[in-house]
């Protein structure tokens, strides 16, 4: 678990540091909005509905071995995370 808090906000950065460890095109997101929640999505569109909303959020990409997480806003930077699994 890395924590990219004190990166720039943007979903493009976070897009392109998902896939430099890995990401592929497409990702699994849990949010609290129905919207998306439980669904299989193409990684950028994912991470553009997901930024800066404030909430909890768990991204999963496939094979699972990279995702982001966020949790729920109570003061800034926002804590976000880069989540590797170690090979």
């Amino acid at each position: 678990m890395i924590d990219i808090s004190s990166e720039a906000s943007g979903a493009n950065l976070f897009i392109e540091l998902l896939k430099e460890t890995g990401a592929t095109s497409t990702c699994y997101v849990l949010l609290w909005d129905e919207e998306i929640d439980g669904k299989e999505l193409p990684l950028d569109v994912a991470m553009k509905k997901v930024m800066n909303c404030g909430m909890l959020i768990l991204v999963i990409c496939e094979p699972g071995n990279v995702g982001y997480f966020q949790a729920e806003q109570e003061v800034l930077p926002t804590p976000r995370f880069l989540l590797k699994r170690p090979l």
